[in-house]
């Protein structure tokens, strides 16, 4: 507890020195001052202490180059093996390095599909299909080497957490076509379909298996000590990534996204929605909390949580450097 406590000091004090510095004008026309201002409440509500992200010679990312060496055809590969590194590094860090590198193929494969989706559209749309149907294989060596590690989830977990992971997994894939499909992605918002926007974040945010994946057979942590909080995790790996998305959205002109599309139905602005979204997500970050205090669980749920804001707000995707984190 006393690790928690000096890292939630030295956070309450950054937090103070950064609000009492002068501010930027260059900053501010970068992007609006709210983004800041809820962010940085954000973080001192959930009590984040800064951690960095792995060295050059840190093994997970060492073995995905070596892993996946043959999809090396540009500067993105690299830029994809560290993101996907530190997201296995910083929230699981009481993981095997047999579990780490797990999580970090997982996200390497999701990865691929979010950023070089294009590259195999409609292999994509018959992955699923060719699972299900006997006698077939998903095409491409892609898919055929995702399938695979979907079935070596079930080696490190067990097997309802395992399910779990799988299904995320798939569903990712059929979020982002969903998202590609033009009558899709062009289609006008009409009031009546106000669960749009979550319906769509559950398929590609995929938080359940980054939620169960806290939770390896090595721990030994049984489910009933976290699974009545599960949803909430869920909507914290979800609703964090949409956060901290914002700022490169909105210096892309993105508007195609949760923070959004919930704006629109709400009828709220911007500013006013990413903090009710910042608000909802700390209220479930607190009920977790509460849910796996005293068990087993909780050690592992409180690091996941301080390393995914971490994640987050070092890693370049999404450019939260540029603002001062």
């Amino acid at each position: 507890m006393a690790a928690f406590t000096i890292s939630s000091a030295f956070q309450a004090v950054h937090y103070l020195f950064k609000s009492l510095a002068p501010s930027s004008d260059s900053k501010t026309e970068a992007f609006p001052a709210y983004f800041n201002t809820t962010i940085d409440k954000f973080l001192q509500d959930l009590g984040h202490w800064p951690e960095s992200l792995v060295p050059e010679d840190n093994e997970t990312l060492e073995a995905l180059r070596k892993e996946f060496k043959e999809y090396d055809d540009g500067p993105w590969f690299d830029k994809m093996c560290r993101e996907s590194a530190n997201l296995a590094e910083l929230p699981y860090p009481f993981h095997s390095a047999e579990s780490k590198l797990m999580i970090a193929r997982f996200t390497w494969f999701l990865l691929y599909v979010d950023d070089l989706g294009q590259r195999l559209p409609k292999s994509l749309e018959g992955f699923q299909q060719a699972i299900v149907t006997k006698g077939a294989s998903p095409e491409g060596t892609y898919l055929q080497a995702f399938r695979d590690h979907l079935a070596d989830w079930y080696k490190l977990w067990e097997p309802l957490p395992a399910n779990s992971i799988n299904i995320a997994g798939m569903e990712f894939i059929n979020g982002w076509l969903l998202e590609k499909t033009p009558s899709i992605h062009d289609m006008k918002l009409i009031e009546p379909g106000i669960t749009w926007p979550n319906f769509l974040r559950t398929k590609t945010g995929s938080g359940s298996s980054y939620a169960f994946m806290i939770f390896p057979k090595e721990l030994n942590i049984n489910m009933s000590h976290y699974i009545q909080v599960m949803d909430d995790m869920i909507l914290f790996v979800n609703y964090g990534n949409d956060i901290f998305s914002l700022y490169k959205e909105e210096l892309n002109g993105d508007t195609d996204n949760f923070i959004h599309n919930r704006a629109f139905y709400t009828k709220k602005s911007i500013p006013e929605t990413l903090k009710e979204v910042c608000d909802e997500t700390v209220e479930a970050c607190n009920r977790v909390t509460r849910g796996v205090a005293g068990t087993p669980a909780e050690a592992a749920w409180k690091r996941f949580l301080n390393g995914y804001l971490a994640f987050h707000l070092k890693i370049q995707r999404y450019r939260l450097e540029e603002i001062g984190y």
